[in-house]
């Protein structure tokens, strides 16, 4: 296997998944309602995963929902979203696809956390949830068709060295 690679995907990995992890931890938050809260993760979750691929993603996701107030639900949605983007970016990529679509598929992690929500009978809040996915979900396919835009082969260079 390729050093240059592994270097750059932990590298990645290490980068988005501390921002996404500090972003929690610190607190640097707007509420939403309930248990629901804005913040930076769902960018650096998305970001992250869209560059480093299925891999970084599912850390990443793990590093974003470790500091959560119910960990449970935001370390299986931020996962689960994080290794969907992954996927998909690498899809998209090899097929010649507009990468930064591989962002419409954090609404995974949503749909893991609603049923989430459900299990744990917090649906009382759940439209706070949903408030979340709508404004984040267009602001992360925004952020990723300028950056790949502006830096069109950070994708190949993370992957393939």
């Amino acid at each position: 296997m390729n050093t240059k690679k592994i270097y750059y995907q932990v590298l990645i990995t290490a980068i988005f998944g501390s921002l996404a992890y500090l972003t929690r931890a610190l607190n640097l938050i707007t509420p939403l309602g309930g248990i629901f809260v804005l913040d930076l993760r769902d960018f650096f979750v998305a970001i992250g995963s869209a560059i480093g691929g299925f891999g970084p993603g599912l850390v990443i996701g793990l590093l974003a929902g470790i500091p959560a107030k119910i960990p449970l639900i935001d370390i299986s949605s931020f996962c689960i979203a994080g290794a969907c983007v992954g996927y998909f970016s690498t899809r998209f990529y090899r097929k010649g696809i507009n990468v930064a679509y591989s962002a419409i598929f954090m609404l995974t992690g949503y749909a893991v956390a609603l049923a989430m929500a459900w299990y744990f009978g917090l649906m009382q809040v759940s439209t706070f949830l949903v408030l979340r996915a709508l404004i984040c979900t267009p602001v992360n396919v925004f952020i990723l068709y300028n950056l790949f835009n502006t830096y069109p082969t950070i994708i190949a260079e993370a992957r393939y060295g």
